[in-house]
């Protein structure tokens, strides 16, 4: 891949709103670039990867991010230079920084749904430059577009066997789901593989499911978690949703039942309030630090990477799974260990083939789940 190299003419001008972006925010990769070492900034045959991010802190989505950059950077000095930038959330800072990059020399540059944009944009006046984008699918808008999403339905098929096990502990045949929102595709998402993951388990398992209706409404997803709890005999609820997930923990420790977090380590949420954190058994991970490494030794090893595709990482890519702590310890039989484990290594090989809402009308989303449910 032909190198993009800083003073360039570009052809056809530039965009006003590069310009303005440019004065507004131009010192931001300079900065960036001064705070490298010398030997790292003058390493002419290195390739040149940035990684530009919202902001580190939110011990989440972006962390994860922002971590895969910084083990590439490690892993794999010797072959590559690579830059975790972050503009905030302002989005011509942002732009901004795609620019500077590309005019240092960048080789790749990866981010994520929120720029989606802007990846676009760099991506049709860079055509030598590598674009990555996680979490959407916009790969047919240039051709040196390359993306990656998750399968989290195959960590929930994970959850899902968890969740069996800890029913048969329980002696009860039924586990819960709460949602965030009905016909959410990234929600459905986890619930088809948390369906098959506790049938997998239990092939006469019940599960019971409410949506909450929104993304921040804790005290209607508190209400709903207790009756799967109460009425429903629920061992067990997967909550997807969002900020409302925090009435189901709290649900959990009221009625001195079990919950599964989602996204990250959700235990850690609540380390001044033990009586919540003790109800987690786990939590669903899209493991995007290991994708975004994955992502960039894949390049160096290729030269290039598969423009115009969206590959959708799973199990075997070590790309999605569950919290295994000392909570998970504590909570899961050596039964279910041992099943977990067999999943694990079933899906890997594709002995069991994991069904996934991503892709699907929601016509065929909600007759999978009518059908997986009996």
């Amino acid at each position: 891949m032909k190198k993009v190299t800083a003073g360039r003419t570009k052809t056809g001008g530039r965009k006003m709103k590069r310009i303005t972006a440019i004065l507004m925010a131009g010192m931001l990769m300079l900065a960036a670039l001064a705070a490298l070492p010398a030997n790292e900034a003058s390493a002419e045959e290195m390739k040149q990867v940035f990684v530009i991010i919202k902001n580190r802190g939110d011990l989440s989505y972006w962390d994860s991010i922002a971590a895969g950059g910084d083990r590439a950077a490690v892993e794999l000095a010797e072959r590559a230079v690579v830059r975790v930038i972050e503009t905030g959330e302002d989005l011509t800072a942002n732009l901004t920084a795609m620019y500077e990059a590309a005019d240092a020399g960048a080789d790749v540059i990866l981010t994520a749904a929120d720029y989606r944009d802007n990846i676009v944009e760099i991506a049709l006046e860079f055509p030598d430059i590598a674009c990555v984008i996680i979490s959407e699918n916009i790969v047919d808008q240039a051709p040196n577009i390359y993306g990656f999403d998750f399968l989290v339905s195959e960590a929930s098929f994970l959850a899902g066997v968890v969740a069996a096990d800890r029913a048969a502990q329980d002696n009860t045949d039924t586990i819960g789901f709460i949602g965030g929102m009905d016909e959410a595709v990234v929600i459905q998402e986890f619930f088809v593989g948390y369906i098959q993951g506790a049938k997998y388990f239990n092939p006469d398992i019940r599960i019971v499911f409410n949506y909450v209706g929104g993304w921040r409404d804790p005290d209607t997803a508190r209400v709903q978690a207790e009756a799967q709890f109460n009425d429903a005999r629920a061992a067990v609820i997967f909550a997807a949703a969002g900020g409302s997930g925090n009435g189901v923990h709290t649900a959990a420790a009221n009625t001195g039942r079990f919950v599964i977090g989602v996204d990250t380590d959700q235990s850690l949420m609540y380390d001044q309030q033990p009586e919540i954190q003790e109800r987690f058994i786990t939590s669903v991970l899209k493991l995007t630090d290991n994708a975004v490494f994955y992502t960039i030794q894949r390049y160096l090893n290729d030269g290039s990477l598969p423009f115009g595709q969206m590959d959708i990482l799973g199990v075997a890519e070590d790309s999605v799974g569950i919290v295994e702590n000392h909570l998970f310890d504590e909570h899961v039989s050596a039964e279910g260990k041992a099943r977990l484990e067999d999943a694990r290594s079933d899906i890997s090989s594709g002995v069991v083939s994991v069904w996934s809402a991503i892709g699907k009308t929601q016509a065929e989303i909600q007759a999978k789940i009518a059908e997986l449910i009996q």
